[in-house]
């Protein structure tokens, strides 16, 4: 199968400027996947992985692939983000994978990476100068009084401690999801350690019509706040506003469309 997104950026500020942030396609198939991106006119390839179903619920993967930590994954494809900014980057390094989904608990463990730059953000920057390296997140999934939650932790080799909660449910009619996480092992410029952490969420009133509000807070006392409407299926029209960080504020309007 193939699917895919195009998006846009219009960002208010000093200029008016329009970008592209997302323009991709992923091919899928009986276990294997590759995604690309297109970034300043170079296909960049995302993920590269192909699965092996070891039992029911166990499960083994190779090559390119997103490491497990946290929540972010995702967030930079516009069909999963229902902002128009994403709270962090994420990484992607080749290795292998193993998945254990059973009795509510997800655990996946990844172990890769070699002696060239590896890690990189989704349209291919160099983050870190490649090593091996191993990380892992196991979470728990819970259901009660119509609230579907879920915590997770994560560690890696770089001692890294993150926590992350996510919940979805309705209060009075008023469908919402939430998303947090918490690094525990953040460190500032002169290796202090401080917290780092952000804050999502977005409420869906069902009288909208397919709009819906959006909130967010991070560690950096930014507020991002906005409107977004679901134009169909396909297309998402987003507005969101920042509040004054060391960029200034802003003002940015998505639009993204996925088949």
């Amino acid at each position: 199968s193939v699917t895919g997104e195009l998006s846009t950026d219009i960002t208010f500020g000093d200029a008016t400027t329009f970008t592209s942030p997302y323009t991709g396609l992923v091919l899928s198939g009986d276990g294997w996947v590759v995604s690309t991106n297109l970034s300043d006119g170079m296909v960049n390839i995302e993920e590269a992985k192909y699965s092996w179903t070891v039992v029911d619920g166990m499960t083994l993967t190779f090559g390119s692939q997103a490491e497990p930590y946290g929540l972010a994954w995702g967030l930079h494809r516009p069909s999963t983000n229902w902002f128009a900014s994403t709270p962090r980057e994420h990484t992607i390094s080749n290795g292998v994978g193993f998945g254990l989904n059973k009795w509510g608990v997800d655990a996946n463990f990844f172990y890769g990476g070699s002696t060239e730059d590896v890690l990189e953000d989704s349209t291919g920057v160099v983050l870190e100068e490649g090593s091996q390296h191993w990380g892992t997140r196991v979470s728990y999934g819970l259901s009660l009084f119509g609230v579907d939650s879920e915590i997770g932790l994560s560690l890696n080799s770089s001692e890294a401690q993150l926590i992350d909660v996510s919940s979805g449910g309705s209060v009075l009619g008023f469908p919402y999801d939430v998303s947090f996480e918490y690094d525990l092992a953040a460190e500032d410029e002169a290796g202090e350690t401080e917290a780092s952490y952000w804050l999502r969420g977005s409420v869906t009133p069902d009288f909208a019509k397919g709009a819906y509000l959006l909130f967010g807070y991070s560690s950096e006392e930014v507020l991002t706040y906005g409107v977004g409407y679901k134009c169909s299926d396909n297309m998402k029209v987003i507005t969101e506003f920042t509040s004054e960080d060391e960029e200034g504020s802003g003002i940015t309007i998505r639009a993204s469309y996925s088949f």
